[in-house]
């Protein structure tokens, strides 16, 4: 709290003195928020958020995303998915790696299965294993082919992670140069030769944790803070930035509580259930300011490919009902086993998670359990999780809840999760993951709160950003135009 509190005297004293600043568009500064201040690293996955802003501006794949999350060509042109969604082939104009030296489709499919290869830790790594193939059919083809069909592929070949790299070298559409602790990168063109011409506009990028660049932001140092999380929250609060100039990215997720240990209490389904019901989530999320959204089910239930599974049975009972009804549950297990340790919940540091526990301590201990905040590395019965779905399909929420993943789980659930990936029918997948999700719920190992909170703050005059529902902010359309 006493950085918090000395945060916003500096800030109070920045206001004061801070004069009015116009943007530049051929010279912006983009400050990436970041946790643990490390170096930049490309090739390092799971990509740290700066590194997968670079990456993606760096090393496009075959596909990329816009400005407001659409995918469209990146080094394909063009594609088309065989009627049976089995096999995708794509055609590559004529490009180059950013060393001048031309692509080639064996080029792409190399570098493609090492992206495979090397994406094992990362939360889509289970959708991977449907490619069975990468073919380089002929100088500019590319053919993958699935053992069951993907119909999100396009999306995970968009991330950064799938971003190309060959002997060092990304394959655009920018070039970044390391100066200092930043990376400064310009937009790099060919001609027909692939002689190399450089764009006079750049874009520095940093990594720094929250009050620096909100610092920074109000000084006039930056002009664009991206990757906020609801930690950092009420340092905006503190630094009094314009409401206009704040803005929420819409990003689908898992924001709630994961539980870690199946010890003693937690063991009991029906005791899980109780901690799920005693959570108020309306008044924890009015803390925020963040056009935060209640989440009661494990897949977001606008999700157009998911199919109809019921709430949890406590979703119609009003907030004090659910509490007495809870509290009742946790005093007859007392009654029958004795008094309950303590609760130990894991949340990022931060004033944002210091608001988070208060109102997490609250309400457990409206039920008759006492909750202690320890730190994300430290033993937990409850971790936070915060992580927005690179995916918009259920594999991907049931995949972050299997029995490789957590320790209170449903074997059954995943298999029926295993079948749908296998299913070339798409009824019958759609059948099997929602029978999957039903189980899940039914175990009761996660305690859905919200949709993740990604904050960007830019300033006014900014070309080429827009919130969108991916949380990643293109660099390479900063300073431009409607495209």
């Amino acid at each position: 709290m006493k950085s918090f509190l000395s945060f916003f005297g500096l800030v109070t004293i920045m206001l004061l003195s801070a004069c009015a600043e116009t943007i530049d568009n051929d010279k912006l500064h983009v400050d990436v928020i970041g946790q643990n201040i490390e170096g930049f690293n490309v090739e390092k996955l799971p990509l740290p958020r700066s590194s997968a802003e670079l990456r993606n501006a760096t090393a496009q794949g075959l596909v990329k995303f816009t400005r407001n999350g659409n995918i469209v060509p990146a080094l394909a042109s063009r594609w088309i998915v065989t009627d049976d969604g089995l096999s995708y082939i794509f055609r590559l104009d004529k490009i180059w790696w950013k060393n001048g030296e031309a692509i080639t489709a064996d080029d792409v499919a190399a570098s493609l299965r090492r992206n495979i290869t090397n994406i094992g830790r990362s939360n889509f790594a289970d959708e991977m294993e449907s490619i069975q193939e990468i073919i380089a059919r002929t100088g500019r083809i590319i053919e993958i082919r699935l053992s069951a069909p993907r119909p999100n592929l396009l999306e995970l070949l968009a991330q950064p992670e799938m971003g190309l790299i060959h002997t060092g070298f990304g394959s655009g559409p920018m070039q970044a140069k390391k100066e200092l602790e930043h990376m400064r990168m310009r937009h790099v063109t060919f001609e027909e030769d692939g002689k190399i011409a450089t764009d006079d506009a750049w874009v520095v990028l940093n990594n720094m944790q929250a009050p620096l660049a909100l610092a920074r932001f109000i000084e006039g140092d930056t002009d664009l803070i991206i990757g906020g999380q609801f930690q950092d929250l009420p340092y905006v609060t503190a630094s009094a930035i314009e409401e206009n100039l704040l803005s929420f990215d819409p990003v689908p997720g898992l924001f709630g509580l994961l539980f870690v240990e199946d010890s003693d209490y937690l063991a009991d389904e029906e005791v899980r259930e109780a901690l799920t019901m005693a959570v108020d989530r309306p008044r924890l999320l009015i803390d925020f300011r963040t056009e935060w959204r209640e989440v009661l089910t494990l897949v977001p239930e606008t999700l157009q490919n998911r199919a109809a599974v019921e709430r949890p049975a406590w979703n119609s009972l009003r907030i004090d009902q659910r509490i007495d009804t809870a509290r009742q549950i946790i005093a007859r297990w007392k009654s029958e086993n004795g008094d309950v340790r303590d609760l130990r919940i894991s949340i990022p540091e931060g004033p944002g998670g210091d608001i988070l526990f208060a109102r997490l301590k609250s309400d457990m201990a409206n039920i008759g359990i006492s909750a202690v905040k320890v730190a994300i590395n430290q033993d937990a019965d409850l971790r936070l999780i915060d992580r927005v779905a690179e995916l918009s399909s259920p594999l991907w929420y049931l995949s972050q809840l299997s029995c490789k993943k957590t320790i209170i789980c449903d074997e059954e659930a995943d298999e029926f999760v295993n079948s749908a990936r296998i299913n070339i029918n798409l009824t019958e997948r759609s059948q099997l993951l929602a029978a999957a999700e039903r189980r899940i719920q039914q175990k009761r190992n996660f305690i859905p709160i919200a949709n993740p909170s990604s904050w960007t703050v830019a300033r006014s005059g900014l070309l080429g950003f827009a919130p969108n529902p991916r949380g990643l902010h293109p660099l390479q359309y900063l300073g431009q135009g409607p495209i």
